[in-house]
C-alpha cells in the first residue's frame, strides 16, 4: 500500500517551479527466502513473513535564471533529492535461524525495528597500542580483547541523509550545454576491499602471493604504535575468518559528474540546403567521467568505474 502527498508550486512567471513529495509504503507482508535443510531436496523456500515501511521525502527545484525568445537564450538550474528510512516489523524471533547464518558471512540482518540497510557489527575501539590486538566494545559498554559475535549492533546505515543530483542546462543560438552531477551526503559504507586485502588476508596468500602493501606498512609493528590494522601475527587461517567490526565502516560523502553534455544545432543555414540537409546538430558527451568520494574503494579489474566519452552526429534530410 503506497500513500504520497505531494505539493507542485510555480512562480516568478513560471520561472521557479518547486514540487516536492512526502511518502511512505507499507509492504505486508514480506516476500523471504529462508534456507532449508538440504536433506528436503531443497535449500531454500520463499515465504511471506513480517512486514517492512518505507518512509521518505523527496523534492526537485528548477528555476530560470536567463531567458529571451529573440536571442534563442534559455539558462536555468535545477536540484532534486531525496531521504527516506526503511524498518522491518512483525518478525519475531522467526528469522533468527537465518540471522546466525548471516553472522559469519554478512552485514544484514532480519530483526524488528531494524532496517535493510543497516549495517551489523560488533564495535571497536581501534588497535591497543601496546599489544596490536583489536579492543573490542560490549553491549555494555566495556571493552575486551575477545571477540563475541553476540556484541554485535548497528554500527551505521547505507542509505545516505540526502541523494540526489544538481545541474544546469544553457541555450543559446543553436549552442546548448548541460552538466549534471550526483551527490550522496552522510551514508556508511564498510570497505570490504580494505577488509578483504588486509585483515582477511589467509595465511597462505601472505606466503605466495603479492598483496597490498598496507597490508604491511600501517599494521601495528612494535609498542607505542598507533595503528590501523592488527599486527601481524594476527593474520587468519585458511579455514577461519577475520572478525567484521565497525573499524571498518566509513563516512561517505560523494560527487560524481553524471553526465556533461555539449552541442550545436545548425538549424535552417544555407549551405546546409546545397548537401540536401534541413538540420543537423553535433555532440559530445560525457558520462561519470570523475567521482570524489570521502573513501576510497578499489572496484579491481572486473568491475570498474566507467567514464564514457562519445561524439555523435544527428542530420535531418
Amino acid at each position: 500500500m503506497d500513500y504520497n502527498l505531494g505539493l507542485d508550486l510555480t512562480v516568478l512567471n513560471n520561472r521557479l517551479k518547486f514540487n516536492t513529495d512526502v511518502y511512505w509504503k507499507d509492504t505486508d507482508p514480506m516476500l523471504v527466502t529462508t534456507s532449508i535443510a538440504s536433506s528436503t531436496g531443497r535449500d531454500s523456500y520463499i515465504t511471506n513473513l513480517g512486514a517492512q515501511r518505507t518512509k521518505g521525502v523527496s523534492f526537485n527545484v528548477v528555476g530560470t535564471i536567463l531567458e529571451n525568445t529573440e536571442d534563442r537564450l534559455n539558462w536555468s538550474l535545477s536540484l532534486n533529492g531525496r531521504h527516506q528510512k526503511q524498518n522491518y516489523r512483525n518478525i519475531g524471533s522467526s528469522l533468527e535461524l537465518l540471522n546466525d547464518e548471516l553472522k559469519s558471512t554478512s552485514l544484514t540482518r532480519y530483526r524488528d525495528g531494524g532496517s535493510p540497510t543497516d549495517i551489523w557489527a560488533v564495535r571497536s575501539a581501534g588497535i591497543d597500542p601496546m599489544t596490536g590486538k583489536e579492543i573490542y566494545i560490549k553491549k555494555d559498554g566495556s571493552y575486551t580483547f575477545d571477540y563475541d559475535i553476540n556484541d554485535e549492533m548497528v554500527v551505521g546505515n547505507t542509505e545516505p541523509l540526502l541523494e540526489g543530483v544538481f545541474g544546469t542546462n544553457l541555450y543559446y543560438k543553436g549552442f546548448s550545454f548541460s552538466a549534471y552531477f550526483r551527490y550522496r551526503i552522510d551514508a556508511d559504507y564498510f570497505n570490504t576491499e580494505l577488509y578483504n586485502r588486509i585483515e582477511n588476508l589467509k595465511t597462505t596468500e601472505m606466503t605466495s602471493y603479492n598483496q597490498d602493501k598496507r597490508a604491511l606498512y600501517d599494521r601495528w609493528q612494535q609498542p607505542g604504535d598507533q595503528a590501523q590494522y592488527k599486527k601481524i601475527t594476527e593474520t587468519v587461517s585458511d579455514n577461519e575468518t577475520a572478525p567484521m567490526t565497525s573499524r571498518y565502516v566509513q563516512k561517505e560523502n560523494t560527487l560524481s559528474g553524471e553526465s556533461i553534455s555539449l552541442a550545436y544545432e545548425f538549424g535552417e543555414q544555407k549551405w546546409l540546403k546545397k548537401v540536401f540537409l534541413k538540420n543537423m546538430t553535433i555532440r559530445a558527451n560525457m558520462n561519470d567521467i570523475f567521482r570524489c568520494s570521502t573513501i576510497k574503494a578499489e572496484r579491481g579489474t572486473s568491475y570498474p568505474f566507467a567514464r564514457t566519452v562519445s561524439f555523435s552526429v544527428n542530420m535531418t534530410f
